[in-house]
C-alpha cells in the first residue's frame, strides 16, 4: 500500500477497476429517510472486527448485574420518591450530576459542558424573543435588563421551533406509552452571565423559562415556588434531551457524515492519499448507522419507546437537524460564532468551545502538513480527477447532498477546510455529544426522554394550575422507561475503540499495515507525531483549566476522543 494521486499512480487500469467494484458495493439510499442521502447496504468490509466486539463486550459486562440488582429491589415498587432513581445504580457507578442536578448551577453549567452544550446562544436586543423578559419585573431591583442585553450578557436556549437554527419541535404531539400519553416540552430558556461569581470568573445563571410560546404566558423565575421552578427547569432538560439524541448526536453527527464517507468510498481510491487520511474517521460509521437504522429508530426500539414523540414526529427532529447543518456553517470556529458564543472575553466560561477549540488547532495543523506535502501546488489538485469528482458528487443533489460543499476544489487551503471539518466531526464533535450521555442523561431524572404529564394549564378560574411534588414524578419516566433509558445510554457510551491522532490499531485491520508502514519515507511520520504531540499539550491545558472549574469538563479531553463514530 504506497499512497499515490491518480495521476502519478503507474497502476491505472488497475485502479480504475477497483475504483468500479467499490461503487457498486458503495450504493446510495434515498428513500429510508428521504431526503437524506444514506448507504444502501453496509459491504462486509465495514463490519466490526472481531476485536472490536470482543472488546465491546468486556466494556458492557456489568451492565445485566447493575440490571438484575435494580429489578430485585424495586421492579415492583412504584417511584414515590424523586430519590428513587438512584436506585437503578447498584453495580454502575451513580453519576455525580445526581447529587447537583436540581440546583440552578448544575442546570445552568449543562448548557455550557454538558452532553448538548450547542443550543445556548447570545440573545440580540433586537431579537423579538427578548420581548418576552419584560415581565420580569421581579429581577428589575437585580439587574437593569434592557442594559444586560445591550452589553450582550442575555443568553437564550429555545426549543419552541422558532429559532433559525433549530427549527425542531413545533409540531410534535406527543406519543404513546402503555398507561397513557408522553409529551415533548417546546421552553424557552433564559440566561444571564454574571460577572461576579465563583471564584470571581463569573457564572452563568438561569433567571427565566417560559414554557408556552404563546405572548403573555407565565414566565417562571427562580423566585417562583422551588417545586414551580424545578418543574420548569426538567421541561427544559426533557426538550434538551431530545434535541442531543435527534439533533446534535443523530442528526449533526452520525447522518451527515454519512454521505461523506459513502462518496469517498466510491470515488477515491484506496491508496489515495485523502483516503488514507479519512478511513480512520470513518472506521465502523456506516455499520453502527445500519445498526441505528435496524434497532434504535426502528419501530419499537428505544427512540420509539423513549422519546417524547411518536416515532414519526421525532424522525422529523433529525431530518430537520440534517436540512439546517452545512459543512461550511458548522466548522466550530464558525458555529460558535454564529450563536454569538466564540468571544471569551464576551463570555469567559464555555468548556466546549475553549477545549474544542484546542482539538480544532491541533487537527487543522495536521490537516494542513498532511494536505501541503501531497498538494504542492494548485495544478496537483487540478489534475487529481479523484479528488474532483469526490468534490462534485458530495454537492450532488444526485450524490451526497451535502450542503456548503464546494463541487470543485481550487485551493489546498478549501480542501484543508473541508477536511478539518469532518475530522473534528467524526472525532471530537461526536465523542463530546455521545459519552457524556452516561454522566448527564443515564440518570433519568435529570435528563428525562420524554415527559409523562404536560405542562401546567390554565385552569377554568385563571390561575395557572398548582404544581405538587406528586406532578415531578408524574412528569418523569415511570420505572420500565427509567431502566431502559439507564441501558441504552450505558451502551452507547461505554466503549471507546481508539483514540483521536493515533492510527495504527484501523491501520492494521484496514490495510494490515502499521500506519508507519503505509508512510514509510515521507515527513507524514513525522506530522502524525507532531499532531499526537500537539493533543497532548492540549490535554494538559484542558488539565488546568479543569482545575479551575467548578465541574470539570472531560469530553473534549484528546486521549479520551475517539477518531471515527465507531460508538
Amino acid at each position: 500500500m504506497k499512497p499515490s494521486l491518480p495521476q502519478d499512480d503507474p497502476n491505472q487500469e488497475q485502479r480504475k477497476d477497483s475504483l468500479n467494484r467499490q461503487q457498486q458495493a458503495y450504493q446510495f439510499d434515498y428513500e429510508s429517510l428521504s431526503p437524506l442521502a444514506l448507504l444502501k447496504d453496509v459491504p462486509a468490509v465495514e463490519n466490526f472486527s472481531s476485536k472490536y466486539l470482543a472488546e465491546r463486550i468486556l466494556a458492557t459486562s456489568e451492565l445485566p448485574a447493575n440490571m438484575l440488582a435494580a429489578d430485585s429491589r424495586t421492579f415492583l415498587d412504584p417511584l414515590d420518591e424523586i430519590q428513587d432513581y438512584e436506585d437503578f445504580f447498584t453495580w454502575l457507578p451513580l453519576p455525580g450530576v445526581a447529587k447537583i442536578y436540581q440546583t440552578d448551577r448544575s442546570f445552568a453549567e449543562q448548557r455550557l459542558s454538558g452532553a448538548n452544550p450547542m443550543v445556548l446562544r447570545l440573545l440580540d436586543a433586537s431579537d423579538p424573543r427578548a420581548e418576552t423578559l419584560a415581565q420580569l419585573c421581579c429581577l428589575q431591583p437585580l439587574f437593569d435588563l434592557r442594559k444586560e442585553l445591550q452589553d450582550k450578557n442575555i443568553y437564550i436556549a429555545d426549543y419552541t421551533g422558532t429559532d433559525e437554527h433549530y427549527r425542531g419541535p413545533a409540531k410534535v404531539a406527543g406519543g404513546t406509552y402503555e398507561k397513557g400519553r408522553k409529551y415533548l416540552p417546546k421552553p424557552r430558556a433564559f440566561f444571564a452571565w454574571r460577572w461576579t461569581g465563583i471564584r470571581d470568573r463569573g457564572e452563568m445563571t438561569p433567571i427565566a423559562i417560559q414554557l408556552d410560546p404563546k405572548p403573555g404566558s407565565h414566565l417562571y423565575t427562580p423566585f417562583d415556588p422551588p417545586i414551580d421552578w424545578l418543574y420548569a427547569k426538567l421541561c427544559v432538560q426533557v426538550a434538551d434531551a431530545n434535541h442531543h439524541e435527534m439533533s446534535s448526536h443523530l442528526g449533526r453527527t452520525h447522518l451527515v457524515m454519512e454521505p461523506i464517507a459513502i462518496v469517498t468510498a466510491r470515488q477515491l481510491a484506496k491508496n489515495h492519499p485523502l483516503s488514507l487520511l479519512l478511513k480512520p474517521h470513518f472506521r465502523f460509521m456506516l455499520t453502527n448507522n445500519d445498526l441505528a437504522r435496524s434497532h434504535l429508530i426502528a419501530p419499537g426500539g428505544p427512540v420509539d419507546e423513549l422519546l417524547g414523540g411518536t416515532l414519526a414526529e421525532t424522525m422529523e427532529l433529525t431530518r430537520e437537524a440534517c436540512s439546517t447543518w452545512s459543512l461550511d456553517e458548522f466548522a466550530l470556529p464558525a458555529e460558535l460564532k454564529n450563536r454569538g458564543m466564540d468571544d471569551p472575553n464576551q463570555l469567559p466560561h464555555y468548556p466546549y468551545r475553549d477545549d474544542g477549540l484546542l482539538l480544532w488547532d491541533a487537527i487543522e495543523t495536521f490537516v494542513s502538513g498532511y494536505l501541503k506535502f501531497f498538494y504542492p501546488t494548485e495544478i496537483a489538485l487540478a489534475q487529481d480527477i479523484e479528488l474532483q469528482t469526490w468534490a462534485k458528487e458530495l454537492a450532488s443533489d444526485n450524490g451526497g447532498k451535502v450542503k456548503g460543499m464546494p463541487d470543485h476544489i481550487d485551493t489546498v487551503e478549501q480542501l484543508i477546510a473541508i477536511v478539518t471539518t469532518v475530522i473534528f466531526t467524526c472525532g471530537p464533535q461526536h465523542s463530546a455529544v455521545n459519552f457524556p450521555q452516561y454522566d448527564y442523561m443515564s440518570f433519568a431524572a435529570n435528563m428525562p426522554l420524554a415527559a409523562y404529564r404536560d405542562i401546567p394549564r390554565i385552569t377554568d378560574s385563571g390561575t395557572l394550575e398548582v404544581i405538587t411534588e406528586k406532578d415531578i414524578l408524574r412528569l418523569l419516566p415511570p420505572y420500565k422507561r427509567a431502566a431502559d433509558q439507564l441501558q441504552i445510554l450505558f451502551i452507547l457510551s461505554a466503549y471507546r475503540y481508539d483514540r483521536l491522532g493515533y492510527y495504527d490499531k484501523s491501520f492494521r485491520e484496514l490495510y494490515r499495515m502499521s500506519f508507519d508502514e503505509v508512510f514509510a519515507g515521507t515527513p507524514i511520520q513525522l506530522l502524525a507525531r507532531q499532531f499526537q504531540q500537539n493533543l497532548n499539550m492540549a490535554e494538559q491545558k484542558i488539565d488546568a483549566n479543569n482545575q479551575k472549574r467548578v465541574i470539570p469538563y472531560f469530553a473534549l479531553k484528546p486521549s479520551l476522543v475517539l477518531n471515527s463514530i465507531s460508538m
